[in-house]
Protein backbone atom coordinates (compact mmCIF):
# COMPACT_ATOMS: atom_id res chain seq x y z
CA UNK A 1 0.00 0.00 0.00
CA UNK A 2 1.10 3.58 -0.68
CA UNK A 3 1.14 6.02 2.22
CA UNK A 4 -0.66 9.34 1.89
CA UNK A 5 2.53 11.25 1.10
CA UNK A 6 3.55 9.16 -1.91
CA UNK A 7 2.58 10.05 -5.44
CA UNK A 8 1.52 7.29 -7.80
CA UNK A 9 1.18 7.21 -11.57
CA UNK A 10 -1.23 5.00 -13.52
CA UNK A 11 -0.23 2.22 -15.89
CA UNK A 12 -2.61 1.78 -18.82
CA UNK A 13 -3.76 -1.05 -21.02
CA UNK A 14 -2.26 0.14 -24.30
CA UNK A 15 -5.16 -1.27 -26.36
CA UNK A 16 -8.22 -0.30 -24.28
CA UNK A 17 -6.84 2.67 -22.36
CA UNK A 18 -8.05 1.18 -19.06
CA UNK A 19 -5.94 1.57 -15.92
CA UNK A 20 -4.14 -1.68 -15.08
CA UNK A 21 -2.55 -0.47 -11.86
CA UNK A 22 -0.30 2.18 -10.39
CA UNK A 23 3.39 2.54 -9.59
CA UNK A 24 5.26 4.95 -7.38
CA UNK A 25 6.48 8.24 -8.77
CA UNK A 26 10.10 8.00 -7.67
CA UNK A 27 12.01 11.04 -6.47
CA UNK A 28 15.64 12.09 -6.27
CA UNK A 29 15.64 10.81 -2.67
CA UNK A 30 14.46 7.41 -3.87
CA UNK A 31 17.43 7.31 -6.25
CA UNK A 32 19.83 8.26 -3.46
CA UNK A 33 18.33 5.52 -1.26
CA UNK A 34 18.75 3.05 -4.15
CA UNK A 35 22.39 4.10 -4.55
CA UNK A 36 23.03 3.60 -0.82
CA UNK A 37 21.49 0.13 -1.07
CA UNK A 38 23.50 -0.63 -4.22
CA UNK A 39 26.75 0.26 -2.44
CA UNK A 40 25.96 -2.53 0.02
CA UNK A 41 25.04 -4.76 -2.93
CA UNK A 42 28.40 -3.99 -4.49
CA UNK A 43 30.18 -5.52 -1.52
CA UNK A 44 27.84 -8.52 -1.51
CA UNK A 45 28.27 -9.13 -5.25
CA UNK A 46 32.06 -9.06 -5.10
CA UNK A 47 32.07 -11.77 -2.45
CA UNK A 48 29.34 -13.91 -4.01
CA UNK A 49 30.84 -17.07 -5.53
CA UNK A 50 29.96 -18.00 -9.08
CA UNK A 51 28.12 -21.09 -7.85
CA UNK A 52 25.69 -18.90 -5.90
CA UNK A 53 25.13 -16.55 -8.84
CA UNK A 54 24.47 -19.55 -11.08
CA UNK A 55 21.98 -20.98 -8.56
CA UNK A 56 20.04 -17.69 -8.38
CA UNK A 57 19.83 -17.41 -12.17
CA UNK A 58 18.75 -21.05 -12.59
CA UNK A 59 16.10 -20.66 -9.90
CA UNK A 60 14.85 -17.53 -11.66
CA UNK A 61 14.39 -19.56 -14.85
CA UNK A 62 12.31 -22.12 -12.96
CA UNK A 63 10.15 -19.40 -11.40
CA UNK A 64 9.70 -17.65 -14.75
CA UNK A 65 8.42 -20.93 -16.19
CA UNK A 66 5.95 -21.12 -13.31
CA UNK A 67 4.81 -17.53 -13.99
CA UNK A 68 4.87 -17.88 -17.79
CA UNK A 69 1.20 -16.98 -18.34
CA UNK A 70 1.26 -14.04 -15.93
CA UNK A 71 4.35 -12.58 -17.58
CA UNK A 72 2.85 -13.08 -21.06
CA UNK A 73 -0.42 -11.38 -20.10
CA UNK A 74 1.38 -8.40 -18.56
CA UNK A 75 3.38 -7.91 -21.77
CA UNK A 76 0.21 -8.17 -23.89
CA UNK A 77 -1.79 -5.69 -21.77
CA UNK A 78 0.59 -2.91 -20.73
CA UNK A 79 2.80 -3.41 -23.80
CA UNK A 80 2.24 -3.52 -27.56
CA UNK A 81 2.54 -7.19 -28.43
CA UNK A 82 -0.18 -9.69 -29.16
CA UNK A 83 -0.48 -12.56 -26.71
CA UNK A 84 1.23 -14.90 -29.17
CA UNK A 85 4.10 -12.44 -29.59
CA UNK A 86 4.28 -11.93 -25.81
CA UNK A 87 4.67 -15.68 -25.28
CA UNK A 88 7.59 -15.64 -27.72
CA UNK A 89 9.18 -12.85 -25.70
CA UNK A 90 8.83 -14.77 -22.43
CA UNK A 91 10.40 -17.81 -24.11
CA UNK A 92 13.29 -15.65 -25.27
CA UNK A 93 13.63 -14.16 -21.80
CA UNK A 94 13.89 -17.67 -20.36
CA UNK A 95 16.68 -18.37 -22.84
CA UNK A 96 18.44 -15.11 -21.92
CA UNK A 97 18.42 -16.02 -18.24
CA UNK A 98 19.51 -19.60 -18.93
CA UNK A 99 22.45 -18.33 -20.99
CA UNK A 100 23.27 -15.89 -18.18
CA UNK A 101 23.43 -18.80 -15.73
CA UNK A 102 25.72 -20.73 -18.08
CA UNK A 103 28.00 -17.77 -18.77
CA UNK A 104 28.29 -17.01 -15.05
CA UNK A 105 30.35 -20.18 -14.80
CA UNK A 106 32.58 -19.23 -17.75
CA UNK A 107 33.91 -15.86 -16.59
CA UNK A 108 37.63 -16.34 -16.72
CA UNK A 109 40.90 -14.54 -17.27
CA UNK A 110 44.10 -15.70 -18.96
CA UNK A 111 47.78 -16.20 -18.26
CA UNK A 112 50.08 -13.39 -19.38
CA UNK A 113 53.47 -14.25 -20.95
CA UNK A 114 55.54 -11.70 -19.00
CA UNK A 115 58.69 -13.67 -19.85
CA UNK A 116 58.25 -12.77 -23.53
CA UNK A 117 59.90 -9.41 -22.78
CA UNK A 118 63.64 -9.26 -22.04
CA UNK A 119 64.19 -8.48 -18.39
CA UNK A 120 60.94 -10.12 -17.29
CA UNK A 121 62.07 -13.75 -17.42
CA UNK A 122 61.50 -14.10 -13.66
CA UNK A 123 57.88 -12.94 -13.77
CA UNK A 124 54.68 -14.96 -14.11
CA UNK A 125 51.11 -13.80 -13.88
CA UNK A 126 47.57 -13.69 -15.11
CA UNK A 127 44.48 -11.56 -15.48
CA UNK A 128 41.24 -12.02 -13.53
CA UNK A 129 37.79 -10.50 -13.96
CA UNK A 130 35.88 -8.71 -11.23
CA UNK A 131 32.50 -6.90 -11.13
CA UNK A 132 32.47 -3.36 -12.51
CA UNK A 133 30.21 -2.05 -9.73
CA UNK A 134 26.87 -0.25 -9.62
CA UNK A 135 24.94 -0.42 -12.90
CA UNK A 136 22.01 1.72 -14.03
CA UNK A 137 19.81 -0.10 -16.56
CA UNK A 138 17.21 1.84 -18.56
CA UNK A 139 14.84 -0.24 -20.69
CA UNK A 140 12.14 0.49 -23.32
CA UNK A 141 8.52 -0.60 -23.77
CA UNK A 142 8.82 -2.77 -26.87
CA UNK A 143 10.58 -5.74 -25.20
CA UNK A 144 9.68 -5.00 -21.58
CA UNK A 145 10.81 -8.35 -20.17
CA UNK A 146 13.57 -9.69 -22.41
CA UNK A 147 15.50 -6.42 -22.54
CA UNK A 148 15.31 -6.24 -18.74
CA UNK A 149 16.69 -9.79 -18.69
CA UNK A 150 19.48 -8.75 -21.09
CA UNK A 151 20.66 -6.23 -18.52
CA UNK A 152 19.88 -7.93 -15.21
CA UNK A 153 20.88 -11.48 -16.18
CA UNK A 154 24.46 -10.58 -17.16
CA UNK A 155 24.75 -8.10 -14.27
CA UNK A 156 23.92 -10.83 -11.76
CA UNK A 157 26.17 -13.29 -13.59
CA UNK A 158 29.08 -10.87 -13.20
CA UNK A 159 28.24 -9.98 -9.57
CA UNK A 160 26.96 -6.42 -9.98
CA UNK A 161 24.11 -4.55 -8.27
CA UNK A 162 21.59 -2.83 -10.56
CA UNK A 163 19.24 0.11 -10.38
CA UNK A 164 16.59 -0.57 -13.03
CA UNK A 165 14.46 2.12 -14.66
CA UNK A 166 11.84 0.40 -16.85
CA UNK A 167 9.71 2.24 -19.39
CA UNK A 168 6.92 4.36 -17.94
CA UNK A 169 4.55 2.42 -20.20
CA UNK A 170 5.57 -1.08 -19.08
CA UNK A 171 6.79 -1.12 -15.45
CA UNK A 172 4.52 -3.90 -14.17
CA UNK A 173 6.26 -6.80 -15.92
CA UNK A 174 9.64 -5.44 -14.75
CA UNK A 175 8.39 -5.29 -11.16
CA UNK A 176 7.04 -8.84 -11.45
CA UNK A 177 10.44 -9.99 -12.74
CA UNK A 178 12.13 -8.24 -9.82
CA UNK A 179 9.91 -10.20 -7.43
CA UNK A 180 10.93 -13.40 -9.21
CA UNK A 181 14.63 -12.57 -8.76
CA UNK A 182 14.18 -11.91 -5.05
CA UNK A 183 12.26 -15.18 -4.65
CA UNK A 184 15.14 -16.87 -6.49
CA UNK A 185 17.52 -15.67 -3.77
CA UNK A 186 18.93 -12.42 -5.15
CA UNK A 187 19.90 -10.22 -2.18
CA UNK A 188 17.62 -7.17 -1.91
CA UNK A 189 20.70 -4.95 -1.95
CA UNK A 190 21.51 -6.00 -5.51
CA UNK A 191 18.37 -4.69 -7.23
CA UNK A 192 16.27 -1.54 -6.97
CA UNK A 193 13.53 -0.55 -9.42
CA UNK A 194 12.86 3.15 -9.99
CA UNK A 195 9.51 4.02 -11.59
CA UNK A 196 7.66 7.08 -12.81
CA UNK A 197 8.51 10.11 -14.93
CA UNK A 198 12.29 10.65 -15.02
CA UNK A 199 12.12 14.44 -14.80
CA UNK A 200 11.71 13.96 -11.04
CA UNK A 201 14.97 12.03 -10.62
CA UNK A 202 16.73 11.56 -13.97
CA UNK A 203 19.86 13.60 -13.39
CA UNK A 204 20.62 11.87 -10.08
CA UNK A 205 20.08 8.47 -11.70
CA UNK A 206 22.73 8.95 -14.38
CA UNK A 207 25.23 11.47 -13.05
CA UNK A 208 26.24 10.12 -9.63
CA UNK A 209 29.93 9.25 -9.38
CA UNK A 210 29.31 5.89 -7.66
CA UNK A 211 27.62 4.54 -10.82
CA UNK A 212 30.14 2.68 -12.97
CA UNK A 213 28.07 1.70 -16.02
CA UNK A 214 24.89 2.88 -17.71
CA UNK A 215 23.13 0.40 -20.00
CA UNK A 216 20.49 2.21 -22.05
CA UNK A 217 18.10 1.02 -24.74
CA UNK A 218 16.00 3.76 -26.28
CA UNK A 219 16.03 6.79 -28.55
CA UNK A 220 18.87 8.97 -29.83
CA UNK A 221 17.61 12.20 -28.21
CA UNK A 222 17.52 10.66 -24.73
CA UNK A 223 20.89 8.99 -25.35
CA UNK A 224 22.55 12.33 -26.09
CA UNK A 225 21.22 13.79 -22.84
CA UNK A 226 22.45 10.78 -20.88
CA UNK A 227 25.90 10.99 -22.44
CA UNK A 228 26.18 14.70 -21.71
CA UNK A 229 25.23 14.26 -18.05
CA UNK A 230 26.74 10.87 -17.23
CA UNK A 231 30.28 11.97 -16.50
CA UNK A 232 33.22 9.57 -16.43
CA UNK A 233 31.61 6.12 -16.56
CA UNK A 234 31.17 3.32 -19.05
CA UNK A 235 28.13 3.57 -21.35
CA UNK A 236 26.49 0.86 -23.47
CA UNK A 237 23.67 2.05 -25.72
CA UNK A 238 21.33 0.43 -28.25
CA UNK A 239 19.47 3.20 -30.04
CA UNK A 240 17.41 1.73 -32.82
CA UNK A 241 17.61 1.93 -36.60
CA UNK A 242 15.71 2.04 -39.88
CA UNK A 243 16.89 -1.36 -41.03
CA UNK A 244 17.17 -1.98 -44.79
CA UNK A 245 16.63 -5.15 -46.83
CA UNK A 246 18.01 -5.82 -50.32
CA UNK A 247 16.13 -8.34 -52.49
CA UNK A 248 18.09 -9.38 -55.57
CA UNK A 249 16.68 -11.03 -58.70
CA UNK A 250 18.25 -14.40 -57.88
CA UNK A 251 16.43 -14.60 -54.52
CA UNK A 252 13.47 -16.78 -53.59
CA UNK A 253 10.78 -14.08 -53.92
CA UNK A 254 8.13 -15.86 -51.86
CA UNK A 255 10.53 -16.55 -49.01
CA UNK A 256 11.80 -12.96 -49.10
CA UNK A 257 8.29 -11.49 -49.06
CA UNK A 258 7.12 -13.68 -46.18
CA UNK A 259 10.22 -12.91 -44.14
CA UNK A 260 9.99 -9.16 -44.79
CA UNK A 261 6.29 -8.96 -43.89
CA UNK A 262 7.01 -10.68 -40.59
CA UNK A 263 10.02 -8.45 -40.01
CA UNK A 264 8.17 -5.25 -40.87
CA UNK A 265 4.97 -5.78 -38.88
CA UNK A 266 5.90 -7.90 -35.85
CA UNK A 267 4.93 -5.94 -32.71
CA UNK A 268 3.19 -3.46 -35.02
CA UNK A 269 6.59 -2.38 -36.33
CA UNK A 270 7.71 -1.13 -32.91
CA UNK A 271 10.97 -3.01 -33.18
CA UNK A 272 14.46 -1.55 -33.41
CA UNK A 273 15.58 -4.18 -35.94
CA UNK A 274 12.27 -4.33 -37.78
CA UNK A 275 12.29 -4.09 -41.58
CA UNK A 276 11.80 -0.45 -42.59
CA UNK A 277 13.31 -0.03 -46.09
CA UNK A 278 13.20 -2.66 -48.84
CA UNK A 279 15.26 -2.25 -52.03
CA UNK A 280 14.16 -4.68 -54.75
CA UNK A 281 15.94 -5.35 -58.02
CA UNK A 282 13.74 -3.96 -60.81
CA UNK A 283 13.31 -7.24 -62.73
CA UNK A 284 11.43 -8.80 -59.78
CA UNK A 285 10.00 -5.62 -58.25
CA UNK A 286 6.41 -6.10 -59.46
CA UNK A 287 6.16 -9.74 -58.42
CA UNK A 288 7.73 -9.03 -55.01
CA UNK A 289 5.43 -6.06 -54.38
CA UNK A 290 2.38 -8.12 -55.34
CA UNK A 291 3.31 -10.91 -52.93
CA UNK A 292 4.28 -8.53 -50.14
CA UNK A 293 1.04 -6.56 -50.51
CA UNK A 294 -1.10 -9.69 -50.51
CA UNK A 295 0.49 -10.93 -47.27
CA UNK A 296 0.19 -7.49 -45.67
CA UNK A 297 -3.52 -7.19 -46.48
CA UNK A 298 -4.13 -10.53 -44.76
CA UNK A 299 -2.87 -9.23 -41.39
CA UNK A 300 -5.61 -8.80 -38.78
CA UNK A 301 -5.83 -5.80 -36.46
CA UNK A 302 -7.51 -6.41 -33.12
CA UNK A 303 -7.25 -7.06 -29.41
CA UNK A 304 -3.78 -8.30 -28.47
CA UNK A 305 -5.41 -10.92 -26.24
CA UNK A 306 -7.15 -12.57 -29.21
CA UNK A 307 -5.22 -15.55 -30.51
CA UNK A 308 -5.75 -14.62 -34.17
CA UNK A 309 -4.63 -10.97 -33.92
CA UNK A 310 -1.54 -10.02 -35.92
CA UNK A 311 -1.45 -6.26 -35.29
CA UNK A 312 -1.95 -4.89 -31.79
CA UNK A 313 -1.72 -1.35 -30.42
CA UNK A 314 0.76 1.48 -30.84
CA UNK A 315 2.16 2.44 -27.44
CA UNK A 316 0.63 5.94 -27.27
CA UNK A 317 -1.33 8.57 -29.17
CA UNK A 318 1.84 10.64 -29.38
CA UNK A 319 3.56 7.72 -31.13
CA UNK A 320 0.62 7.41 -33.57
CA UNK A 321 0.98 11.11 -34.37
CA UNK A 322 4.69 10.62 -35.10
CA UNK A 323 3.91 7.72 -37.45
CA UNK A 324 1.33 9.86 -39.26
CA UNK A 325 3.86 12.67 -39.62
CA UNK A 326 6.43 10.30 -41.11
CA UNK A 327 3.91 9.01 -43.67
CA UNK A 328 2.75 12.54 -44.56
CA UNK A 329 6.34 13.79 -44.99
CA UNK A 330 7.19 10.77 -47.13
CA UNK A 331 4.19 11.41 -49.39
CA UNK A 332 5.14 15.10 -49.66
CA UNK A 333 8.59 13.93 -50.83
CA UNK A 334 7.22 11.70 -53.58
CA UNK A 335 6.19 8.43 -51.92
CA UNK A 336 2.80 6.86 -52.58
CA UNK A 337 0.64 4.92 -50.10
CA UNK A 338 -0.65 1.71 -51.65
CA UNK A 339 -1.83 0.05 -48.40
CA UNK A 340 -2.63 1.44 -44.96
CA UNK A 341 -1.77 4.89 -43.67
CA UNK A 342 -4.69 5.00 -41.23
CA UNK A 343 -5.34 4.87 -37.50
CA UNK A 344 -7.76 2.28 -36.13
CA UNK A 345 -8.46 2.96 -32.45
CA UNK A 346 -5.08 2.69 -30.72
CA UNK A 347 -3.63 0.73 -33.64
CA UNK A 348 -2.15 1.74 -36.99
CA UNK A 349 -2.82 -0.12 -40.21
CA UNK A 350 0.17 -1.89 -41.81
CA UNK A 351 1.41 0.62 -44.36
CA UNK A 352 3.36 0.24 -47.62
CA UNK A 353 4.96 3.24 -49.31
CA UNK A 354 6.27 2.96 -52.90
CA UNK A 355 7.59 5.12 -55.77
CA UNK A 356 10.03 7.82 -54.62
CA UNK A 357 10.90 6.30 -51.25
CA UNK A 358 14.64 6.76 -51.52
CA UNK A 359 14.54 10.24 -49.95
CA UNK A 360 15.93 11.80 -46.82
CA UNK A 361 12.75 11.13 -44.84
CA UNK A 362 12.77 7.37 -45.46
CA UNK A 363 16.53 7.01 -45.25
CA UNK A 364 17.31 9.26 -42.30
CA UNK A 365 14.38 8.96 -39.90
CA UNK A 366 13.32 6.03 -37.77
CA UNK A 367 9.59 5.38 -37.84
CA UNK A 368 8.62 3.24 -34.86
CA UNK A 369 5.50 1.70 -36.32
CA UNK A 370 4.10 -0.60 -39.05
CA UNK A 371 5.37 1.37 -42.04
CA UNK A 372 7.69 0.04 -44.73
CA UNK A 373 9.05 1.64 -47.92
CA UNK A 374 9.69 -0.44 -51.06
CA UNK A 375 11.96 0.95 -53.78
CA UNK A 376 13.33 -0.27 -57.13
CA UNK A 377 17.08 -0.62 -57.57
CA UNK A 378 19.08 -1.43 -60.68
CA UNK A 379 22.05 -3.11 -59.05
CA UNK A 380 23.52 -4.34 -55.78
CA UNK A 381 25.95 -1.40 -55.76
CA UNK A 382 23.06 1.05 -55.95
CA UNK A 383 21.21 -0.80 -53.19
CA UNK A 384 24.24 -0.73 -50.86
CA UNK A 385 24.63 3.01 -51.49
CA UNK A 386 20.94 3.57 -50.66
CA UNK A 387 21.21 1.53 -47.48
CA UNK A 388 24.28 3.43 -46.33
CA UNK A 389 22.61 6.85 -46.66
CA UNK A 390 21.06 6.23 -43.25
CA UNK A 391 22.64 7.73 -40.12
CA UNK A 392 21.74 4.45 -38.41
CA UNK A 393 23.53 1.11 -38.67
CA UNK A 394 22.06 -1.75 -36.66
CA UNK A 395 21.00 -4.66 -38.91
CA UNK A 396 20.65 -5.04 -42.66
CA UNK A 397 19.51 -8.04 -44.70
CA UNK A 398 20.13 -9.40 -48.18
CA UNK A 399 18.11 -11.99 -50.07
CA UNK A 400 20.25 -13.71 -52.70
CA UNK A 401 21.34 -17.17 -53.80
CA UNK A 402 24.69 -15.88 -55.09
CA UNK A 403 27.42 -16.21 -52.47
CA UNK A 404 29.50 -13.55 -54.20
CA UNK A 405 26.65 -11.06 -53.94
CA UNK A 406 26.21 -11.99 -50.29
CA UNK A 407 29.86 -11.28 -49.50
CA UNK A 408 29.83 -8.07 -51.51
CA UNK A 409 26.89 -6.86 -49.42
CA UNK A 410 28.52 -7.98 -46.17
CA UNK A 411 31.64 -6.00 -47.01
CA UNK A 412 29.79 -2.93 -48.28
CA UNK A 413 26.96 -2.43 -45.80
CA UNK A 414 27.76 0.01 -43.00
CA UNK A 415 26.03 -1.73 -40.12
CA UNK A 416 26.69 -4.07 -37.21
CA UNK A 417 24.80 -7.14 -38.42
CA UNK A 418 24.01 -8.58 -41.85
CA UNK A 419 21.37 -11.30 -42.23
CA UNK A 420 21.55 -13.35 -45.43
CA UNK A 421 18.20 -14.75 -46.63
CA UNK A 422 16.56 -13.70 -43.38
CA UNK A 423 14.79 -10.65 -42.00
CA UNK A 424 16.67 -7.87 -40.25
CA UNK A 425 14.81 -8.73 -37.05
CA UNK A 426 16.46 -12.15 -36.70
CA UNK A 427 18.39 -12.39 -33.46
CA UNK A 428 19.34 -14.98 -30.88
CA UNK A 429 20.05 -13.82 -27.35
CA UNK A 430 23.57 -15.25 -27.25
CA UNK A 431 24.90 -13.23 -30.21
CA UNK A 432 26.63 -9.84 -29.94
CA UNK A 433 23.99 -7.19 -30.60
CA UNK A 434 24.34 -3.47 -31.17
CA UNK A 435 24.94 -0.84 -33.79
CA UNK A 436 27.27 1.61 -35.47
CA UNK A 437 26.71 5.32 -36.20
CA UNK A 438 23.54 6.53 -34.42
CA UNK A 439 22.47 2.96 -33.63
CA UNK A 440 24.54 2.71 -30.50
CA UNK A 441 27.71 2.19 -28.52
CA UNK A 442 29.04 -1.24 -27.54
CA UNK A 443 27.36 -4.62 -27.78
CA UNK A 444 24.72 -6.52 -25.87
CA UNK A 445 24.08 -10.25 -25.99
CA UNK A 446 24.73 -12.11 -22.75
CA UNK A 447 28.46 -12.82 -23.11
CA UNK A 448 29.21 -9.38 -24.56
CA UNK A 449 27.25 -7.70 -21.76
CA UNK A 450 29.07 -9.68 -19.06
CA UNK A 451 32.36 -8.51 -20.58
CA UNK A 452 31.15 -4.90 -20.50
CA UNK A 453 30.03 -5.33 -16.89
CA UNK A 454 33.39 -6.74 -15.76
CA UNK A 455 36.79 -5.18 -15.13
CA UNK A 456 40.20 -6.79 -15.65
CA UNK A 457 42.81 -7.03 -12.89
CA UNK A 458 46.38 -7.97 -13.79
CA UNK A 459 48.40 -10.03 -11.31
CA UNK A 460 52.19 -10.36 -11.65
CA UNK A 461 54.60 -12.35 -9.46
CA UNK A 462 58.28 -11.61 -9.46
CA UNK A 463 59.92 -14.89 -8.55
CA UNK A 464 63.07 -15.28 -6.49
CA UNK A 465 65.97 -16.84 -8.33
Amino acid sequence: MHNKNTITVPVYNSYTGEVLGTVLQSTKQDVMNALDLAKKGEAIGRKMPASERIAILKKAVTLMEREFDILSNLIATEGIKTLAQARKEVSRALNTMQISAEEAGRISGATIPFNSVPGSEDRVGYEVKFPIGIIVAITPFNDPLNLVCHKLGPAIAAGNPVILKPSDYTPLVAIKFGEILFEAGLPKEMLSIITGAPEHFGDALISHDSIRLISFTGGVAAAKIIQQKAGLKKIVMELGSNSPVIVLSDADIEEAAESCVSGAFFASGQNCVGVKRIFVEETIYDSFLKKFSHLTQALKIGSPLAEDTDIGPIISQQAITQIDQFVEESVENGAKIIIGGKTVGNSYTPTILVDDCNNDIANCKEVFGPVVTISKIESLDQAIACCNKSPFGLHAAVFTNDINNAHKAIDGLDCAGVMINDSTDYRIDAMPFGGVKLSGIGREGVKSTIEAMSETKVVCFKLKK
